[in-house]
């Protein structure tokens, strides 16, 4: 068996070379990972500027006479409350006034000036009550002053807390927010990571399925290309069958993968880039999707994201595309005369989609059993074997038993593209027919 491959290195350099040398495909490379990278700039850029509408305006208040009796000490509300430091509170002032009744409050907040509102903090059976007044006379809207109502109330609940006696280890637990959520027994009770194990195969697949749409055809018209001229017996005298195959399939698919993973660099690149150039222009921001990516590695799965998980990813993608590259190698040995290119992509093709729809929809139709034998189905294996991996969907040990497996069919399919591309030779120019492929078969035997 080593025999019939020697000689594939040189049919793979050769096929390389022909295949990335052109003007073309360096532009096509070069150019898509600068608009990528110059994209996901951009993106974060943009993402990151603060919309205009979002912007709180300055409050009309300068000053606000407060009328505490809670019985309680009075409250300390810039202290309290960092809202009130920001821009849209920080000039307004606020008083304290004690021994007056609700109407001199008023009065005094009339008098004091058009911008001045009151505030009369009472105690009820059920609480608190803060009433925001406005004078008569006064510039201040019902809606301005409204504006003031939740800060001043989150305020007055800090030192109601503090004036409690507790700590301040006991107070910052006590004023953390509450977040709901509910779960049926035996469901994973991680809602986003739920979504991501079931959306990433879908994407992946069809990140899959455009890759091999746009390659395949290269690929099928590779092995054609000698088959259909005078060179194929000249070219069968110095390597095997199963070289020729070997070595023009890996050299378009490694091209591919080269191109493909040269893109995303390009978009992981563009993120992180984006998210630094973003940051340096506005602190406070941060990519959404850097986040995304952080939980899901701390969250999503024992396995998910790390090193070994990736390795195995990568190595898992390879074959899979491999794996299709040759049944695309394949397409082409049937291939008897020029004119039958185009009705052999069909060989290619189908499995490609059936297997694609099979594995975008099974998440979406919650089918697990459909979801676990694909992970085995060489046909459907590609589509969801690496991001089963890479999410932690499946175990190291399950991810490299379905790789070996896909590796072997890829060797198999190699070896029957070998002996169709041989054995054709006798039935050049003639239309194939599954009896033709059946006796050429068992004739290379």
């Amino acid at each position: 068996m080593k025999n019939k491959f020697r000689g594939w290195n040189t049919v793979f350099s050769f096929t390389f070379r022909q295949a990335t040398k052109g003007l073309g495909f360096k532009v096509v490379t070069v150019l898509v990972t600068l608009i990528i990278l110059a994209a996901a700039i951009l993106i974060n850029v943009f993402a990151a500027k603060p919309e205009g509408k979002n912007i709180p305006e300055i409050s009309p208040i300068e000053k606000v006479c407060v009328l505490d009796n809670s019985g309680l000490q009075p409250t300390n509300y810039k202290d309290m409350n960092p809202n009130f430091s920001q821009e849209q509170f920080a000039h307004i002032e606020f008083e304290t006034i004690t021994d007056q009744t609700r109407e001199e409050v008023i009065k005094t907040a009339a008098a004091d000036s058009p911008k001045t509102i009151a505030a009369i903090i009472t105690t009820k059976d059920s609480g608190y009550n803060i009433e925001i007044v406005v004078p008569a006379g006064s510039d201040i809207s019902k809606s301005q002053a409204n504006v003031l109502v939740e800060p001043m109330t989150t305020a007055f609940e800090t030192n109601k807390l503090l004036q409690s006696g507790l700590t301040e280890e006991q107070l910052t637990a006590a004023l953390k927010p509450v977040i709901t959520s509910y779960a049926n027994i035996g469901e994973d009770i991680n809602g986003i990571a739920f979504a991501i194990k079931m959306i990433a195969p879908m994407v992946f697949g069809l990140m899959l399925y455009m890759m091999l749409i746009l390659y395949g055809q290269t690929i099928s018209k590779s092995v054609s290309t000698e088959k259909t001229s005078k060179l194929m017996e000249t070219l069968l005298t110095s390597v095997h069958p199963y070289a020729l195959i070997t070595g023009k399939v890996l050299a378009v698919s490694t091209m591919a993968i080269l191109q493909f993973v040269t893109w995303l660099i390009a978009i992981f690149g563009g993120l992180y880039l984006g998210n630094a150039v973003a940051h340096s222009i506005y602190p406070e921001y941060q990519s959404t999707v850097i986040t995304v990516l952080n939980f899901l590695k701390d969250n999503i799965g024992e396995t998910a994201f790390t090193l070994p998980a990736i390795i195995l990813t990568i190595i898992a993608f390879c074959i899979g595309f491999l794996f299709y590259c040759v049944i695309a190698g394949l397409a082409g040995c049937m291939v008897s005369k020029p004119e039958d290119v185009a009705s052999t992509q069909g060989i290619f093709q189908f499995p490609v989609l059936i297997s694609w729809l099979v594995t975008y929809l099974a998440p979406v139709i919650g089918n697990e059993t459909v979801q676990i034998v694909t992970r085995y189905i060489p046909f459907t294996a590609p589509f969801c074997i690496p991001v089963d991996i890479l999410t932690g969907t499946i175990g190291l040990v399950e991810g490299l038993i379905t790789t070996l497996l896909l590796l072997a069919f890829t060797l198999i399919v190699i070896m029957l593209s070998g002996r169709i591309y041989k054995g054709l030779i006798l039935y050049n120019g003639q239309k194939v027919s599954l009896k033709m492929i059946g006796n050429v078969i068992k004739a290379n035997k």
